[in-house]
């Protein structure tokens, strides 16, 4: 069992909070800080289908800074799988980019001159955990002229890894159990337009076309061509079954949440080579 009273003070810290998936990042951050005395954290969610990338830091930068970082990290994440967030690469554990390259070798790195040293930052120490289609990074950084992080630090945030991942679904459930119809339905169909959802949403609460339509001030031939889209997108020609979407889809089955939820991200413009 392990004693670190640091280490248990975060894990119930993490526990006791209940957040949510707009709460969480900043949570994680503090703890991150406060696991491997980091000067910045960052949480990333990578896209596996799409090999995009979404990402929250805990300090702000000047936007145009990030979109060129963002853009040279697409260029040369295909280098290493340390760069890639390759799941068979990291496994459970954490990994320090110390364990990969030597100073000199980082320093001479493309990924290194374009994206971390501009910035400042050296030592990067990061988890990786699989979620469906898509991975959730967590990773530390230090800037330059700190020292490497030690053992016992990568030990930390290994351990503290597993409790994220619990956290992270139930922080997701809490989010989806606190969306209005109207965004669930956004979210899981970003096809759908804004008056097709609307209409999807009367129609989960019972109208009736007429009544539908009265509300909306729209004509009767409207509100059947909104429906007949929604059905066409949707997957299903039944009023009963788009009911039930309404209230049960899975919101972010389609794309991972920090594409849809209102939180400023830095992005990927380009797939990652």
């Amino acid at each position: 069992m392990n004693t670190d009273p640091l280490l248990l003070q975060e894990i119930v810290r993490l526990y006791e909070a209940e957040p949510d998936l707009l709460t969480l990042p900043q949570l994680l951050f503090e703890g991150v800080v406060r696991l491997t005395d980091s000067d910045v954290v960052g949480w990333t969610e990578v896209h596996h289908r799409s090999g995009e990338l979404r990402a929250l830091l805990s300090v702000e930068d000047d936007p145009d800074r990030r979109q060129a970082a963002f853009q040279a990290y697409a260029r040369h994440a295909g280098s290493h799988p340390f760069w890639q967030k390759d799941p068979a690469f990291y496994g459970e554990r954490a990994v320090r980019e110390s364990d990969v390259f030597t100073d000199e070798e980082f320093m001479a790195l493309p990924m290194a001159r374009d994206v971390f040293l501009p910035s400042g930052a050296h030592r990067i120490m990061g988890v990786l955990i699989q979620h469906g289609e898509y991975a959730l990074d967590l990773s530390a950084h230090r800037v330059i002229g700190r020292p490497a992080y030690s053992d016992a630090q990568r030990d930390r945030l290994q351990i503290y890894r597993g409790h994220v991942l619990r956290v992270y679904r139930q922080a997701q459930q809490r989010t989806v159990d606190n969306l209005p119809p109207a965004d669930r339905l956004r979210y899981a169909f970003p096809e759908l337009t804004q008056r097709q959802v609307e209409v999807a949403v009367w129609i989960a609460q019972g109208n009736s076309n007429e009544a539908i339509a009265s509300a909306m001030n729209v004509t009767l031939d409207t509100v059947k061509a909104h429906l007949k889209a929604i059905f066409s997108k949707i997957g299903t020609d039944s009023r009963l079954a788009l009911a039930k979407l309404v209230h049960t889809v899975p919101p972010f089955s389609q794309m991972p949440p920090l594409w849809k939820l209102p939180m400023g991200t830095w992005k990927t413009q380009t797939r990652p080579g």
